[in-house]
């Protein structure tokens, strides 16, 4: 099940993450840091109240995918502008890692088969998993989610 990644998911999104953070390392980049292995659930939050902003104002698309039960986040897709001329859109997506390989893989290509069959999109660029990220950063490309980060409101994580 899919749904829009929001604050209202946080604790399945933050155990998630944490879970399968060194799976998801470098999902946007080799040089990108998220997650770090410090992440805090704070920050977490933080980072879905920006995706529900972005997802609000119709600018970028991020979704939880979760188990049926809506008990367990299994993964997240994200759908963010590209600067490349020769697509419409960048797409990253993740599953946990605890799924067996067959299930992850199942559920990746139905998620893919959902975004081209249900969006607009003609072009849409997979760095990291159809276009390599060599290619991606040679052709002088930036990640939207990692190059608008840093530009997001850090959280008061307290003294």
């Amino acid at each position: 099940m899919l749904v829009p990644a929001s604050p209202e998911w946080g604790e399945l999104d933050y155990a998630a993450v944490m879970a399968s953070r060194q799976h998801i390392k470098h999902l946007f980049g080799p040089g990108d840091t998220w997650p770090p292995d410090d992440l805090s659930m704070e920050e977490d939050i933080a980072d879905l109240a920006w995706h529900w902003r972005e997802f609000s104002t119709r600018r970028s698309f991020a979704y939880h995918l979760l188990d049926p039960t809506g008990l367990s986040c299994l993964g997240c897709l994200y759908l963010y502008p590209t600067a490349s001329a020769a697509h419409d859109a960048e797409a990253y997506l993740w599953t946990h890692i605890s799924l067996p390989r067959e299930q992850a893989a199942q559920m990746e290509d139905e998620v893919i088969a959902w975004i081209e069959g249900a969006w607009p999109f003609t072009a849409i660029a997979w760095p990291g998993r159809f276009i390599a990220f060599s290619a991606w950063s040679a052709a002088g490309l930036p990640n939207y989610y990692a190059s608008t980060r840093a530009q997001q409101p850090q959280p008061d994580v307290g003294d």
